[in-house]
């Protein structure tokens, strides 16, 4: 009875290893613009490590990091600012942040507009209705320094900036809030991040480039949590594989030398 007992207790020992191990999860906060890219990537990664899964947390950076400095329990992070992350480094939150991709602006328009938007200088256009981020998200911080290279620009200037600055009606917290006010008919155009023209909403919006020379470049570091497991490390490197690089730029995003 004695050598049964054993061998019953032994089987439970393995099964219940087995099980933690098929239960292994990888918590990745990332960035509300990253949601589709890293969607596909984390399911791709699922599938050659399918003893783990990532359980992905999306919010804009801003959120994620006050989650983190709150206690919330995160492995790793993408942002899509590196003072946000530099922040958490700051605090002993993470650990060093490395460049991971790239993002940038993109001015869009929603459909039927008349006359159409055609340039930047457009936005300055009489009751237009314009959407952008709020500064405290990166869109919103990206979109002002949009804004401060166009006005320190003779060909636009302060002036024209001003006109601009009059028509805007609303200062989202994400990006996919301008989005659907543009969708909806409720802005005129907005400002997103180029990764945020899907092929469903491309068809559905006009897209105008801004000025190459006065768009800034979005960077989106990753980082582990000090606090978090090293189950993290693979999935970070599988981040810089040209699986996931392919898929990061079908999705709109630049590459590594933000090319």
């Amino acid at each position: 009875m004695t050598l049964l007992r054993s061998l019953l207790l032994a089987i439970l020992v393995l099964l219940a290893c087995s099980a933690f191990a098929g239960g292994a999860e990888i918590s990745a906060f990332a960035a509300s613009s990253l949601s589709g890219a890293l969607q596909e990537i984390a399911r791709s990664y699922e599938t050659r490590q399918p003893a783990e899964k990532v359980a992905l947390n999306f919010a804009g950076s801003q959120t994620l990091a006050t989650q983190i400095e709150q206690g919330a329990p995160a492995d790793m992070i993408i942002s899509a600012d590196w003072r946000i992350m530099e922040r958490l480094q700051g605090r002993g939150l993470v650990d060093e942040p490395q460049p991971l991709l790239y993002n940038r602006l993109v001015l869009a328009a929603r459909p039927g507009l008349t006359p159409p938007l055609t340039r930047v200088a457009d936005l300055a256009r009489p009751g237009l209705l314009l959407a952008i981020g709020n500064r405290q998200v990166p869109i919103g911080s990206y979109t002002r320094q949009l804004f401060a290279n166009l006005a320190a620009d003779p060909d636009y200037g302060p002036a024209l900036l001003r006109k601009i600055e009059k028509n805007v009606v609303s200062e989202e917290s994400r990006v996919k809030a301008i989005v659907a006010k543009l969708l909806l008919g409720e802005a005129d155009a907005g400002i997103l991040y180029r990764s945020d023209l899907t092929p469903g909403k491309a068809s559905r919006l006009t897209a105008i480039p801004l000025p190459a020379k006065h768009n800034p470049l979005a960077s989106y570091p990753v980082a582990k949590v000090t606090q978090g497991s090293s189950r993290s490390d693979d999935f970070i490197a599988f981040l810089r594989s040209n699986t996931a690089r392919e898929i990061f730029l079908r999705n709109g995003f630049l590459s590594e030398t933000g090319k």
